[in-house]
């Protein structure tokens, strides 16, 4: 059986794509809940096989809590997975303008910018989770309220609720599968490559060195990310998202020649997520 660790407690988007991917597995699968990102990470390879947790959000960008935690850790992606992300508003109040006290996720908080600045008599709290933020709520006062996941809770059970609070109508977010043996052959039909740049050696010109080896062979980066390494002011590790894998000899050549100035680790190489995959 594979034991799948995931962001709980159950009800939460990390759930349904855990659930989008296990769908996908010939053998049957046991989930975990664990209460924050940073738990499931370090449970991956030691109390389950894989891991599953968000890295991106269509308007929020990167999560960089994860960023940091794959520079330290020694896991793997082995594949990613895309969900739409939509969140209602639901309150024990039937005014909004009696709210006092709003739940939200920390990732949450910054897809729903807009409704929640319409709030201007609530103090923010933030939570580890979507369903966290449920659980504040029902059990809060008539001035409590919280954004939550679409479809994760019973009207009935709240004086007002309010639909597709996100900012943006095809909100997405992007969840990693991860696994900390390293050892899974690349699949034919990987064609993204996740790699880490770490600066063991900074020098002037070190970036622009890393993208010419990939521009002078015309691969395409789909994302560039830099994250500081805590040891220093002006010193980062950068996370470089690439078209293709190691079995396509050009992006082997260009890891090969960056690999010979800079320390390189290679996160994985897997199929690239789509709403319909």
């Amino acid at each position: 059986m594979l034991k799948i660790v995931t962001l709980g407690p159950a009800g939460t988007f990390s759930e349904l794509a855990t659930h989008k991917f296990i769908k996908q597995q010939s053998e049957s699968c046991n989930i975990c809940f664990l209460p924050s990102i940073k738990s499931v990470l370090h449970e991956i390879g030691l109390s389950s096989d894989i891991g599953i947790l968000p890295i991106e959000n269509f308007s929020e960008g990167f999560i960089a809590v994860v960023l940091d935690e794959l520079a330290a850790l020694d896991l793997s992606i082995i594949d990613e997975i895309l969900l739409p992300i939509k969140f209602s508003f639901v309150a024990n109040s039937a005014s909004i303008n009696e709210i006092e006290q709003l739940f939200v996720q920390f990732v949450a908080k910054g897809q729903c910018v807009d409704f929640i600045s319409g709030l201007d008599n609530a103090n923010i709290q933030l939570t580890e989770s979507n369903i966290e933020s449920l659980h504040e709520c029902l059990a809060g006062n008539a001035k409590v309220g919280a954004i939550v996941p679409s479809g994760s809770f019973n009207s009935e059970q709240f004086a007002l609720t309010i639909d597709s609070v996100n900012d943006y109508e095809n909100n997405q977010t992007r969840f990693l599968v991860l696994s900390r043996n390293n050892n899974h052959p690349i699949s034919n039909d990987a064609n993204k490559t996740s790699i880490i740049v770490l600066d063991d050696d900074d020098h002037p010109g070190l970036l622009g060195e890393v993208l010419q080896s990939f521009s002078a062979r015309q691969i395409n980066l789909s994302s560039i990310i830099s994250r500081p390494t805590r040891k220093s002011f002006g010193k980062y590790h950068f996370f470089i998202e690439l078209e293709g894998s190691q079995n396509d000899p050009l992006v082997a050549s260009a890891l090969q020649e960056i690999s010979q100035r800079n320390k390189v680790k290679v996160l994985g190489a897997y199929k690239k997520a789509t709403l319909q995959s």
